[in-house]
């Protein structure tokens, strides 16, 4: 959903996701393409895929939901320390894990996808900010 939502907040930016435990197989669930329809994102589909070390040195930013992966790829590639947040600590200067919604049902799961759209609308603002780009 991160990359729908940024994808939508910043079309002039290369938008990519990638996942540590990634599995091609998996489908994207039915409250997941509803939750991007209510932001208007038409949902094309995804494939689950593993980030490589070529995505890394490929991004400017690369965004963790949760501390534990941000400290993985820390740990690991220490050399992207400067790319490598929370994003609740890049969009909101307060680094807070945003819950995975997927596993979630009703009012958890609407309430994360909020959240989670809230950090995509902060960061895409303070990269847009920082890239001297009309808001």
């Amino acid at each position: 959903m991160a990359q729908e939502f940024l994808r939508r907040l910043l079309p002039e930016h290369e938008v990519f996701s990638r996942g540590l435990y990634a599995d091609a197989s998996y489908e994207v669930p039915e409250k997941v393409k509803k939750a991007l329809a209510t932001k208007d994102i038409v949902f094309n589909g995804h494939t689950s895929t593993q980030l490589t070390a070529q995505d890394l040195a490929q991004a400017d930013l690369i965004f963790c939901m949760e501390q534990a992966h941000a400290e993985r790829l820390l740990d690991r590639y220490a050399q992207y320390t400067d790319k490598i947040w929370l994003l609740t600590d890049f969009a909101f200067d307060k680094p807070q894990e945003l819950t995975d919604p997927i596993g979630l049902e009703g009012r958890g799961f609407e309430k994360q996808v909020r959240l989670l759209y809230e950090a995509c609308q902060a960061a895409a603002q303070r990269i847009k900010q920082q890239k001297g780009e009309t808001l």
